[in-house]
């Protein structure tokens, strides 16, 4: 019998050790019930906002990365900005990115949403959309 699609990629990316580190730090940071920063401090309706925003703008076919995408991402910047105390331009930007980057790696959101599938627990929404 072989294993369902959801174990077997629950069991590929163990192999790669740069995978097991960063679930590992992402697994220490949950157990101690701390959220990631630009989530615990932006505020759940701000990162729900950003999932909407996100989630409209791909819907009418605006890529990630590109002019049309320009106006949302610079709506979302100013609104972390502003809650943020800080002023929206390239060193924040670069600071949002790596905090986006650091609590949501896709990888390891992709493993635990399995994971939840598996054990039949309540899959949580998650920022994979929002990533790019």
């Amino acid at each position: 019998m072989s294993a369902p699609t959801g174990a077997g990629g629950l069991v590929s990316p163990i192999g790669d050790e740069d995978f097991r580190t960063r679930l590992r730090r992402r697994a220490m940071c949950q157990a101690s019930g701390r959220t990631p920063d630009i989530e615990s401090k932006a505020g759940e309706a701000l990162m729900e906002l950003t999932r909407q925003k996100v989630a409209e703008a791909m819907e009418s076919g605006i890529a990630p990365v590109g002019d049309e995408s320009a106006p949302v991402v610079d709506d979302l910047v100013h609104r972390f900005a502003e809650v943020f105390a800080c002023t929206p331009g390239t060193e924040f930007r670069d600071w949002m990115a790596r905090q986006f980057e650091e609590a949501h790696d896709p990888g390891a959101d992709q493993y635990w949403r399995l994971v939840r599938i598996v054990n039949g627990w309540q899959v949580e929404p998650n920022l994979i959309p929002v990533y790019p």
